[in-house]
């Protein structure tokens, strides 16, 4: 474990349970603030500089934090000694015996797991989002006045999970993303099926029916199959921008896209897999309806910012794959100027050089993306490119016919922020201070 959001909930459930936890932390001591002093009041035993006591000690459970590999030396020289090696999410699993939702997919897990958590209550269930969202399940543990848990769930944690199995998996879609991480979309999006591979005939699985990648692998599954998505065998369809539960012969409209506060079809699909399990959970149709009326946009998912001269401005900073910028572009009317880069990923950025006079009226490049976009986009007048998302920003605004500025980056923020939440938070006030 490091002193980390996840990794600090870890050792403290340890704790509370009766265990004994080590943090081990790369940094110093001295970089990490007032957080150590904080840990040894609680009884967390820690070790700074490297982890020289997991290469000299024995230790039953080896938790790991997101970013690390199985390839790490000290942590392959674990696994070669049969050491369990969990994340912190398997370990949360082991400590709950309770209903849980496991949301994944490349894109859509935050709002989807947001709709859900919402209709849930609106049902009158105690319901807690946990995981990637924000909290660490693993801090809300034992679980006290919770009767059902929604949990967001990453590709990194997949990679240490062993044992865990939900009541319900939600999932999404699998794209080309995390490929440097994983190496292929087959290796990936595997793990993205991990936890519903583990289910059985009593549980539920709602998956996308548009999913390729889901389709091909669905007939392996033993759970209940509930599918959402635009086709006619769909059970939850998307269809003239409205969400439709199918029941035999019926169709009931759920809700319809003049009715809401989120825009884009890639949203009603979320609203149409947060309604399959909100209503496998035992959510009734007007709970749901009503949570997803009362629903407004997640910060830094399409979010709108404000309007000045005409122009509308918006952060959409968890978009990190160029998958999620192309959902982005299609769901933001009028002609947009994209403010697009950061640290990128292994997949191709070529279709965007095809929106360019379309969709988009300019292409602002900042960052470490600007050389792979010179090498992958064919030279036009109407890219450019910027050190910064600030000089980016700055150079959008001196066009006048674009109907909207959107940051989208379709990248990974961690060149010049420490998150996309950080990006965001920057692009908002950035934006705010235009005069």
């Amino acid at each position: 474990m490091r002193i980390k959001r996840s990794g600090i909930s870890a050792a403290r459930l340890i704790h509370r349970l009766g265990g004994t936890a080590l943090i081990s932390e790369r940094k110093t001591e001295a970089e990490l603030g007032d957080t150590p002093r904080s840990l040894r009041a609680d009884g967390i035993q820690l070790e700074f500089g490297g982890h020289a006591r997991l290469t000299t000690e024995r230790f039953d459970i080896v938790v790991v934090s997101p970013g690390a590999v199985l390839r790490d030396e000290w942590l392959a020289a674990w696994s070669s000694r049969g050491t369990e090696i969990w994340s912190e999410f398997e370990l949360s699993s082991r400590c709950y015996d309770g209903r849980w939702i496991a949301v994944t997919g490349s894109n859509g897990k935050t709002t989807t797991v947001t709709l859900l958590t919402e209709m849930l209550r609106a049902a009158g269930l105690r319901a807690q989002s946990v995981g990637n969202i924000g909290t660490a399940w693993s801090e809300l543990l034992p679980a006290r006045d919770v009767d059902i848990f929604v949990v967001e769930v990453s590709s990194f944690q997949m990679e240490f999970t062993h044992s865990a199995r939900p009541t319900i998996a939600v999932l999404l879609n699998v794209l080309e993303n995390h490929l440097d991480r994983h190496g292929d979309l087959t290796t990936y999006g595997l793990l993205k099926l991990k936890l519903a591979r583990r289910q059985t005939a009593n549980d539920i699985v709602v998956l996308n029916g548009d999913d390729a990648f889901l389709m091909q692998h669905a007939a392996s599954l033993k759970s209940r199959r509930v599918e959402f998505g635009t086709g006619v065998n769909a059970d939850w369809q998307v269809v003239d921008d409205a969400v439709f539960m199918i029941d035999g012969s019926s169709a009931h409209q759920l809700l319809h896209a003049d009715e809401w506060h989120l825009t884009g079809q890639h949203n009603l699909l979320n609203a149409a897999a947060a309604a399959a399990a909100a209503f496998h959970a035992d959510a009734p149709l007007d709970a749901i309806r009503s949570a997803l009326i009362l629903a407004t946009p997640v910060e830094h998912r399409i979010e709108f910012v404000r309007e000045l001269r005409g122009i509308r401005f918006y952060n959409d900073s968890k978009s990190t794959n160029l998958t999620a910028t192309m959902t982005a572009i299609a769901a933001v009317a009028g002609k947009i100027t994209l403010l697009f880069g950061g640290q990128p990923k292994l997949e191709s950025f070529a279709p965007l050089g095809k929106l360019l006079g379309n969709k988009l009226a300019h292409l602002i490049v900042f960052g470490e993306a600007t050389a792979k976009v010179r090498q992958e986009v064919p030279v036009d007048d109407r890219i450019i490119y910027c050190d910064d998302l600030s000089s980016a920003l700055t150079t959008a605004c001196g066009f006048a016919d674009a109907d909207a500025i959107l940051l989208s980056p379709g990248c990974a923020s961690y060149d010049q922020f420490n998150n996309f939440e950080e990006r965001g938070t920057v692009f908002k006030s950035l934006v705010r201070n235009i005069t």
